[in-house]
C-alpha cells in the first residue's frame, strides 16, 4: 500500500501555504451560465432489446458540455424517465466526472425500464436528459428531453433471483396500493432500486399484488440482517420499516448474501465516503466493486452495515473516482480523527501500521460501522 500519510502530508502543507482566508473571501462566485443537452442518439431512435446481447452496449449517449463561468470539474448524470414524466423519480444510467459520453449496456437500460413500470415485449417512450453538478453552483439539468423507444426483456430467470417490491406511505412514488409499487431490482441476490421516501411507513413483497408476501421489519431483525439506522420498527402493529432520516432520494440495497439493509443518500454515490483495507470484505483494492460504500445517511452521519475481520486494518477514502486505480488520494486515518477530538469505539485501535489506519480489535462478522461528523463519534453496533 502506498504510504499515504506522506501524500496527505504534503497535500497540507500545500493548503497551508496557499489558502489563506483573504483568498477564500475574494474566491469569484460560480456561475451556472447553460444546461447539458443530449446530442444523440437520434430522438425516437428504437431499442429492440434482447437478453442474450444483456452485456453489449445498447449505445452510446452524448451530451454537450455544461458551461460554468469558471472552469471547473463537471459531475455528469444520465437520467430517464416515462414519457412526459418530471424527472423526480427518474433512473439513473450513469455517472461520469471524466467526459461527455457514456455506453449504456442492454442489460442497465432493460433494468431502466423496468424499473419505470415498463411491460415487456411492448414499446414504450421514455425521455433522457443528463444533470449536471459541481461542488459549489446548483445542479442543473437539461432543458429539453431526448425520447427513446424501448422494448425490453423478461429475463429468464430475473437477474438469478427474483425481484421484489415495496409498497407504502413512506414510498412517495407507491402509497399503500399496487398501482406504483416500487421495484427491486435483483442481481446474484442483491435487490437495488431508487427511491424518493418520506418519514413514513411501508414494507417489502416478495409478488407484485400479494399482501400475504410481505416482510416487515422484524422479519429482517430476526433473519439476522444488520439494518441501517435510518430505518426503524414502526410499531404500528405491523411492525413495517419506518423511515426517520431527511427525506428525499435514497438508494436501498438489500444484500441477501452478507444479511446488510441500508439506506444512502442520494441518487449517485457522490456525497459518500468509501472503507478500503484488509478488515473489509473487498481488501486493500479498489478492483471491480472491491470498496465498500460508506454511505451518507442523513446530515453529517456516514453509515454501512459489513463484515469487519478481526484483527485487520482498514482507512476511510473521502472520494472514488470510479476506477481500479487512482483512488488513494483523500483519506483520513486513525490519527486524523484522534487529533479531531472523535471519540472512538474501543474494538477500534490505531494499527501502528506506517500509515495510521484503523485496526478492527473485535470478533469478525457483520458490524455496523457509523461515522458521525456532527458528534464527532465513531461507533459500531
Amino acid at each position: 500500500m502506498k504510504n499515504i500519510s506522506k501524500i496527505l502530508f504534503a497535500f497540507v502543507c500545500v493548503l497551508a501555504i496557499s489558502c489563506t482566508g483573504d483568498d477564500v473571501e475574494n474566491r469569484p462566485v460560480l456561475l451556472s451560465i447553460s444546461t447539458p443537452e443530449m446530442v444523440t442518439p437520434q430522438n425516437d431512435k428504437e431499442f429492440v432489446l434482447v437478453e442474450e446481447n444483456k452485456d453489449q452496449d445498447a449505445d452510446s449517449f452524448v451530451w454537450s458540455a455544461a458551461k460554468y463561468s469558471n472552469n471547473v470539474v463537471v459531475q455528469y448524470t444520465l437520467l430517464m424517465d416515462v414519457k412526459g414524466g418530471d424527472f423526480t423519480a427518474a433512473q439513473v444510467l450513469a455517472t461520469t466526472s471524466n467526459g461527455t459520453e457514456v455506453s449504456i449496456t442492454v442489460k442497465k437500460l432493460n433494468d431502466a425500464v423496468t424499473l419505470l413500470g415498463g411491460v415487456a415485449g411492448e414499446l414504450g417512450s421514455y425521455d433522457v436528459k443528463v444533470m449536471s453538478s459541481v461542488a459549489s453552483a446548483e445542479k442543473m439539468i437539461s432543458a429539453i428531453p431526448l425520447t427513446i423507444l424501448v422494448n425490453a426483456y423478461e429475463p429468464a430467470v430475473a437477474n438469478n433471483c427474483p425481484n421484489q417490491f415495496a409498497v407504502g406511505a413512506g414510498i412517495v412514488s407507491a402509497g399503500w396500493g399496487w398501482n406504483s409499487p416500487l421495484t427491486l431490482i435483483c442481481n446474484d441476490n442483491v435487490l437495488v432500486a431508487a427511491v424518493n421516501v418520506a418519514n413514513d411507513t411501508f414494507r417489502f413483497f416478495t409478488t407484485n399484488g400479494d399482501w400475504g408476501s410481505g416482510r416487515n421489519y422484524l422479519y429482517y431483525v430476526d433473519q439476522g440482517y444488520k439494518i441501517s439506522s435510518n430505518l426503524e420498527n414502526a410499531n404500528d402493529g405491523d411492525s413495517n420499516f419506518k423511515f426517520n432520516g431527511n427525506p428525499g432520494m435514497y438508494r436501498i440495497k438489500i444484500d441477501q448474501n452478507a444479511k446488510t439493509f441500508t439506506l444512502s443518500q442520494g441518487e449517485t454515490a457522490a456525497n459518500s465516503y468509501w472503507l478500503v483495507g484488509e478488515a473489509t470484505p473487498g481488501g486493500w483494492s479498489w478492483s471491480g466493486n472491491s470498496e465498500t460504500e460508506l454511505g451518507l445517511i442523513k446530515d453529517g452521519v456516514y453509515e454501512v452495515p459489513l463484515t469487519l475481520k478481526s484483527g485487520a486494518a482498514f482507512r476511510v477514502f473521502l472520494g472514488n473516482d470510479g476506477t481500479d486505480d487512482g483512488n488513494w488520494g483523500t483519506s483520513n486515518n486513525f490519527t486524523f480523527y484522534s487529533n479531531s477530538g472523535y471519540t472512538i469505539s474501543p474494538e477500534l485501535e490505531n494499527a501502528g501500521d506506517g500509515d495510521s489506519n484503523f485496526k478492527y480489535t473485535g470478533t469478525t462478522g457483520v458490524r455496523i460501522f457509523k461515522i458521525n461528523t456532527v458528534d464527532k463519534t465513531i461507533t459500531l453496533n
